[in-house]
């Protein structure tokens, strides 16, 4: 098992410990999601000390089953927002796909975060139009799992997931040590513009899962759980590992996207609402 388990502060998901949560908003509705870590539940239903990580094997996941139309889910890479990521699609399309989703890869460009904003909000916009506002989900990594947040926070999808999202743009100096003090300036941000799209700062409309590595050097986890903390909507779930921590444990990508799916299964059975 995975999961860097951790009593949540005022409970947690039905079904998923180790998935932090800040309020009890769905919580009978989002009892769906516990074949996801079923197995965690009962230690912690019964008041027991969370269990160490090795102490579950990984669930036995298949393919989501949506009875209609297969939800559209749009597939953003990192790259801190001035590279492409080339292993991102290899590393994601047979598990989105698996998970019940139809991927849409959606570019945008680099060098100018205000302008990729942008882009993944017309391209939200686009398939919201085409397949309709409730069929559209988004997944990001990194910079991209920004983007997932502040489509999320929009609404301009109907959930989304986040693997170590840069939630507080004001706070990230990582970029500065690593691509010099002029990083900002060359993403196109200004201070000003660092609050306004910093998704802690914003409004949070839809579910939101932050996937977060426990030993991520690259954007610290407290973004993630303070992030959390704030909105009733956002859910933590902390992993072993650092900023790559899916791709050195795959099945962390697996269940995330199975968590998106149980979302969009539920949001189109009205056990939830959209």
């Amino acid at each position: 098992m995975t999961a860097h388990l951790r009593p949540a502060t005022t409970g947690s998901l039905p079904g998923c410990d180790g998935i932090r949560r800040t309020r009890s908003i769905h919580r009978a509705a989002l009892a769906l999601l516990a074949s996801v870590l079923l197995a965690l539940t009962a230690a912690s239903a019964a008041g027991a000390a969370p269990p160490k990580a090795a102490d579950y094997p990984p669930p036995e996941i298949g393919p989501a089953h949506q009875a209609g139309p297969k939800p559209h889910l749009m597939l953003l890479h990192g790259g801190s927002f001035l590279y492409d990521d080339e292993e991102f699609e290899a590393t994601t399309r047979e598990m989105a796909s698996k998970a019940g989703f139809i991927p849409h890869y959606t570019t945008y460009p680099l060098g100018n975060m205000p302008a990729a904003v942008l882009a993944v909000r017309a391209e939200a916009k686009r398939l919201r139009e085409k397949v309709g506002p409730d069929m559209v989900y988004a997944y990001g990594s990194s910079a991209g799992g920004t983007l997932a947040a502040l489509l999320s926070g929009d609404g301009l999808v109907a959930a989304a997931a986040a693997k170590a999202p840069v939630s507080n743009l004001v706070s990230w100096e990582w970029p500065l040590e690593h691509y010099g003090p002029l990083y900002y300036e060359r993403v196109g941000l200004d201070l000003p513009s660092r609050y306004r799209l910093s998704p802690l700062r914003r409004a949070e409309k839809q579910p939101l899962l932050l996937v977060h590595g426990i030993d991520d050097q690259v954007v610290p986890i407290s973004q993630s759980e303070e992030y959390a903390n704030k909105f009733q909507q956002v859910y933590l779930w902390e992993v072993l590992g650092g900023h790559h921590a899916e791709r050195s444990q795959p099945e962390v990508l697996e269940r995330t996207l199975i968590w998106l799916a149980e979302i969009a299964e539920a949001q189109a059975q009205g056990t939830i609402p959209r």
